[in-house]
Parts: structure tokens; sequence; C-alpha cells
């Protein structure tokens, strides 16, 4: 088996070539575990096991981020993706993994692995001319290359309230911007020191927005005002937000706008007995938690009331005031 091989298969079975070309699926690589399962030296399913972190309460812990789950066609159903799936989970538990994360082509299959539908996407399409206008500020908006930026995004990004979001370090940062994406960044200065930025690109006529963060009101009305000043060379303007984005509150027709909310990925708790190290759980509760997949997390805890939860039932509940930043 190739790493070429399992590219081959990726673009096979998703019908495309990975968003950012063969370079980003190399470049996932460097920090991921490939799964792979062949029959007579031909390999059949694959799944990519990305070793990232996550912010959890304060903290910031590991987080197993399952990708390209692939098979041939004349392969599926043979039980191999299954395999695999249990296999990664088992390597993670030894490894004291907290979390795992995915996106599902069928949030019932991955139930059965332990997962649970946790994290929303908000999604927002609207003429350009009713998006927040802002407000003029002091503050300094400057538009600067990636190489420019990286610090100073990592700066405000690491300031924003980011519970259940990825830790990014460098690799992260170049992954998603510099590799997979080649976006647009713009970032809002108060004497010198980043409060805010926005990162975005032109599709066609739309101004799609990939990520907006800001620390405080006036970085708020700096972005707005930038996003804004482009309403006349735009039909319209597109942002895929974290679920607790309230844009339209700053709208003035809100009515007109385009909102959804639309579910998005499933988490797990993958060692139980590590998260209630770093988190105990500190409830009028007496849990007793099942897990089909890793017997290990098969644990009763806590004092009071006696609950019953699958780790899938259990992460939602832990989760429950998440939110993802990573829609890219």
């Amino acid at each position: 088996m190739t790493v070429q091989e399992c590219l081959t298969l990726a673009k096979y079975a998703f019908h495309k070539t990975p968003t950012g070309g063969d370079e980003a699926f190399y470049k996932l690589l460097d920090q991921s575990t490939l799964h792979t399962h062949e029959v007579e030296g031909q390999i059949t399913s694959m799944i990519v096991d990305t070793q990232f972190k996550v912010y959890f309460k304060d903290q910031i812990v590991p987080m197993s981020g399952i990708g390209y789950v692939a098979s041939y066609p004349e392969y599926r159903g043979n039980g191999a993706a299954s395999q695999l799936m249990t296999e990664i989970l088992q390597e993670n538990y030894k490894q004291e993994t907290i979390f795992s994360y995915l996106a599902p082509f069928s949030y019932a299959f991955y139930a059965q692995f332990g997962y649970h539908y946790v994290f929303d996407q908000k999604n927002y399409e609207l003429n350009p001319t009713d998006f927040p206008r802002g407000k003029k500020t002091d503050l300094t908006v400057k538009r600067v290359t990636f190489d420019l930026a990286q610090q100073d995004l990592a700066d405000v990004h690491q300031k924003a309230d980011n519970n259940g979001s990825l830790y990014r370090q460098a690799f992260e940062w170049s992954y998603y911007f510099e590799i997979k994406k080649q976006p647009l960044f713009a970032i809002v200065y108060q004497d010198e020191q980043p409060t805010g930025y926005v990162i975005y690109e032109f599709k066609d006529m739309t101004f799609v927005i990939h990520e907006m963060i800001f620390l405080d009101d006036d970085a708020k009305q700096a972005i707005c005002r930038f996003v804004s000043s482009h309403a006349g060379a735009f039909d319209k303007i597109s942002y895929t937000a974290p679920s607790n984005i309230c844009l339209e509150a700053d709208m003035v027709e809100p009515s007109r706008a385009k909102i959804s909310l639309l579910p998005y990925m499933m988490a797990r708790i993958v060692n139980l007995k590590a998260f209630l190290k770093q988190f105990p759980v500190e409830e009028n509760k007496q849990f007793t938690i099942i897990d089909d997949i890793l017997p290990d997390n098969n644990l009763v805890f806590g004092e009071g009331e006696a609950i019953t939860m699958t780790i899938g039932e259990f992460t939602k509940y832990v989760m429950r005031d998440v939110t993802l930043r990573e829609y890219f």
C-alpha cells in the first residue's frame, strides 16, 4: 500500500480531488495515522485519523479527527470500515485521547461507534447592503498576506471563546489557510495590538466569510464596516458561522437574510477515565455509562440521582455548551 493508492481511492470515492489538491492530502498526513484494509494486496478501504487538540473548559486536550472514510464500491458492506473505526478508537483509548470528532456521511452509522451529534453550523446568505454596516472607529484595519497575518491571527484566536474548537498550532493554520484554501485576511489593530480579524474570499459575485472573530465591540464595528465597504462589488455575502453567532442582531433588516441552522459534526469521548481525571463531574447524579465499542468506558461514578447513558449521550451531555469554528 502506498500513500498514492490512498489518494486515488479518496478521489474515486468522493468523486473529486481533495480541497486544496494533492498537496493538502499529503499535508494532512503529516499529523495523521493512515488506517487501511486490503484484499490480496489491493487497498479496499481507508480512514485518516488526524491528531488534533481542542479547547474544553479552559484546558487543551487531545482529539482524534476522523476523515477520508472511503471504500471502493465493490467492497462496501464487507465490514472493513467498521473494523478500521474500532481499531482507531482502541488505539486512541490506549493513548488517552479525550475526544474524537467527525463529519458524518450517516449519523446512524457512526452512532454505532459511540458518536453523537453535537455541533451545528449556522449559514447566512444576504444581500451585501443588509450586512451590519459597522461604525467608524479609531482602529486600523490592515489587509495582509498569510505569512504576515499568522501570528496576529493566532493571538486573536487564542483569546476568543473557543470551547470545543481546535487549538491551532502552526500545522492547523498552515493546513487550513495556506494549503487547503488560500483566502484573504484583514486584521483589526488597536495601538498595534490585534483585536479582531476576518478571513474571506471572493467566489464570482459572492463575498464569502470563512471566519470572523472580534474581541470587543470596537473590533466588531471595524470588521463589519470593512466587510460592508465591499457591498457595491458583490451580489451576495455568504457566511458559515459557529452556531452561537447572532449576526442578525446587528442587521437593519434581518428578515431579508436567509439564515439556516444545520446539524453538523459528531463527537464522542474516547477515554472516559482520562476525561473524568481532567474534568470531574460535580453534579448530584450517579452516572452509569455504556460503551459497546470500548468496554473499559463502562463505568459508574458520582452520587445522587441514578442515570444510565450511552457514551454518546454522555458526550452530548457534557458538551452541551460547545461551539465549533472550523467550517472551512
